[in-house]
């Protein structure tokens, strides 16, 4: 039977005591968004001497894992390093856009660009597309004209701090509460320099370790720098690949 069937039966049964509304047709909009999050997790935790900037591989949409081997983070100049969640197209441009940002300030005043300065720049580009934000959650890490490194974490508008222990990306929930209950460790922790960056490195693996085992957003591999005063060096480690 038609809609125009029953329109007509109730109408003529119930005329006088039906409201209009019941008879209206329910339309239903398909709602379209131009963002999707793909993933990523990413570590950071500085010490003033040095900093390391962790990330996992994987890339994800929905319940497929369209590449294993995506590499989130990227050396921007010989003082900043840029690591990126999210969406994975907007991750591609912003990498570009800010790359190239730096080059242009470096070749006009024939120096590097030290890591604060880095920073309010790359906090300037994400402000002026807020409204239409690039779907990215950063954090970048290296060093000042004095040696001493630095991590500063963003939002997706541009709202960016400085901090010793951070994350972000799908497995931050997991990964923070063990960073912030790691911070004052972190500071009495005495020996050389070696012994705290191995110490951090076995942190760092353990916990993407243990996120893996809990999302599934997370895997494949993990990328690891260690950004020193003397330069960066890189360390890859697989992470579970089922």
């Amino acid at each position: 039977m038609t809609l125009d069937f029953w329109k007509i039966l109730l109408s003529k049964q119930f005329s006088n005591n039906v409201p209009s509304f019941y008879f209206k047709n329910i339309h239903t909009n398909s709602s379209f968004t131009p963002y999707q999050n793909n993933g990523g997790t990413i570590i950071s935790i500085n010490t003033g001497n040095f900093s390391i900037l962790a990330s996992d591989t994987r890339i994800t949409s929905g319940f497929s894992i369209p590449s294993r081997d995506t590499i989130r983070i990227l050396k921007i100049s010989e003082n900043i390093l840029l690591s990126t969640s999210g969406m994975r197209a907007d991750m591609l441009i912003l990498q570009e856009n800010y790359k190239k940002a730096i080059k242009l300030w470096e070749t006009e005043n024939k120096k590097y660009i030290p890591i604060s300065n880095g920073a309010y720049f790359l906090s300037s580009i994400l402000y002026s597309r807020r409204f239409f934000p690039y779907y990215t959650f950063n954090i970048i890490t290296g060093k000042n004209f004095n040696g001493t490194t630095k991590s500063f974490s963003f939002d997706a508008i541009g709202s960016f701090e400085s901090c010793s222990a951070t994350s972000s990306g799908t497995g931050q929930h997991f990964v923070q509460p063990i960073l912030d209950g790691q911070l004052y460790s972190f500071d009495q922790e005495g020996g050389s320099m070696e012994n705290k960056v191995l110490t951090k490195l076995i942190l760092i693996k353990f916990l993407f370790l243990k996120a893996s085992r809990r999302n599934i957003e997370i895997g494949d591999g993990i990328q690891i720098f260690v950004f020193t005063k003397k330069g960066v060096l890189v360390e890859n480690s697989i992470l579970r690949c089922d």
